[in-house]
């Protein structure tokens, strides 16, 4: 329903699903999204990001992957970077303490509620520890597991329809592309996990005095919380601020 309400027909299609809507239904006014409103990949972003944490998931590696997406749904996907909405700072604080074992006030000298970014799978907050020493602390949302195992089955069963249905199926292994993300998405929802591939990848930079890991403060992490020192700078894709600071873009590729 979510693909008709953004007139998404081809996907439809494409996943098998269009058996299953009423006859006329794809034309029914009681779905205001036209598509003389937003173009297919103003669409496709705003479909991903109500069907929620896996899809958004998908939209934001699809983003990275100028192979099989044209500029105009890359640029657009890109946007699921930081669109997403917040969940609330005690819902945050509730897994945290219940991971750690303690209360925030027990373990942190301070704890902002507000975050400094909101991902699909987690949410992360700044904080700071008791002997001053200022941390990132990133939490997984609560259900994700679950809801993201329901969401990669419906992922296999879709690229299984697509491959009978899709024209361009020959050109990519969709079976094998719903696999790789549903790789990737169970490994970034284990924090002990990212936390040694920090670590591996600190190895590989430490004698590059331009490349700085964050460290893994392992007594603040578990597999559904990670805390990580806190390193202040500009992302890459603000040109504005780094114009401002005077760096060299041609430096930074």
């Amino acid at each position: 329903m979510i693909l008709v309400k953004y007139r998404l027909r081809e996907l439809l299609q494409a996943a098998g699903l269009d058996q299953f809507l009423p006859f006329g239904r794809w034309l029914s006014p009681a779905f205001p999204w036209h598509k003389q409103l937003h173009s297919k990949p103003e669409r496709t972003r705003m479909a991903l990001e109500e069907l929620g944490t896996s899809f958004v998931k998908v939209g934001q590696i699809l983003s990275t992957r100028s192979d099989m997406m044209p500029p105009e749904f890359s640029q657009e996907l890109s946007k699921l970077q930081d669109s997403l909405e917040p969940l609330p700072g005690e819902v945050i604080k509730k897994v945290i303490t219940e991971e750690l074992g303690h209360p925030i006030e027990e373990i942190f000298a301070s704890f902002d509620p507000k975050p400094l970014g909101v991902a699909s799978i987690g949410q992360a907050h700044a904080a700071t520890l008791k002997d001053g020493t200022e941390v990132v602390v990133k939490a997984r949302k609560p259900g994700v597991v679950e809801q993201v195992r329901e969401d990669m089955e419906i992922l296999r069963q879709v690229a299984a329809n697509a491959v009978q249905r899709w024209e361009y199926s020959q050109v990519y292994d969709l079976r094998g592309i719903a696999e790789e993300l549903a790789e990737t998405i169970a490994a970034e929802m284990d924090y002990v996990r990212e936390g040694h591939s920090a670590e591996h990848f600190a190895r590989f930079f430490q004698a590059d005095a331009t490349v700085h890991i964050p460290k893994v403060l392992w007594q603040y992490t578990t597999s559904r919380v990670i805390t990580l020192e806190r390193i202040k700078g500009i992302g890459i894709s603000d040109i504005q601020a780094l114009d401002q600071a005077g760096y060299d873009r041609k430096d930074l590729e």
